[in-house]
């Protein structure tokens, strides 16, 4: 009796076994690449799964960008790389995101950021909007928005509130800014990866005039991106 209770057990194990097999052979032989096994640990995915997604289309180069910028942000990569495939480049959505999470306790994500830029905000007017609505003046974000919209700067808001002569709140927050507010983001190139770090800029602002400045930092052109040095891009498909 025992031993007819045996058979469809083992019977059982070596099903599975044969079905198991050829998947872990598989995976096994997709992470042979060098490439792709980076990925997998990097994202979480399987090897296959990532040889699979590249098989779409989707370029190594691509997946490795999202996967840093989302291990930065405390985002799914797989989220950030269908933002990229919307049309929106990697410059932009690693300065979304970055911003975002500087800024965490306004709620905003970067996807919220990235809309507030289609508007035409440059992104040194958005920081500037979130340390005003960061520094408890008793403004909402979207007021500082406004306010920036409208061409203020930072003295004209800091009379408006009835505040005491200072430095505005992004002072020495290593944003790019010029002494001053400025009311217009910093030079572009017609590469946004050339032009747009994780970082709004450093430093060499454009400010000019007596007490609050008119310009904005270098839009963080010096330095690398967050995915540099991180593997090799062989599709060639860093943008």
């Amino acid at each position: 009796m025992k031993h007819k209770q045996i058979i469809p057990t083992v019977l059982l194990i070596i099903l599975v076994a044969l079905t198991i097999a050829p998947v872990w052979a598989q995976e096994n032989e997709a992470c042979q690449q060098a490439q792709v096994a980076y990925l997998a640990d990097k994202t979480g995915a399987s090897c296959q799964e990532i040889i699979n997604l590249h098989g779409t289309g989707v370029g190594y180069g691509q997946m490795m960008k999202s996967a840093v910028i989302a291990s930065a942000s405390d985002q799914n990569w797989q989220d950030l790389l269908a933002v990229h495939q919307s049309g929106v480049g990697w410059g932009q959505i690693s300065r979304a995101y970055n911003l975002a999470g500087r800024y965490s306790s306004l709620g905003l994500s970067g996807a919220d950021l990235l809309a507030l830029r289609e508007t035409g905000m440059g992104w040194g007017q958005i920081v500037q909007a979130q340390a005003i609505a960061s520094a408890d003046l008793g403004l909402s974000f979207d007021q500082a928005v406004a306010m920036m919209q409208s061409g203020q700067g930072w003295g004209e808001i800091r009379n408006e509130l009835g505040l005491p002569p200072g430095p505005p709140p992004w002072a020495g927050q290593g944003n790019g800014q010029s002494n001053g507010l400025g009311n217009n983001a910093g030079e572009e190139t017609s590469d946004p990866d050339q032009s747009e770090s994780e970082e709004p800029g450093n430093g060499n602002g454009r400010g000019n005039g007596n007490g609050p400045g008119n310009g904005q930092g270098n839009n963080g052109r010096n330095g690398p991106p967050p995915w540099a040095g991180q593997g090799n891009d062989e599709d060639n498909d860093g943008e």
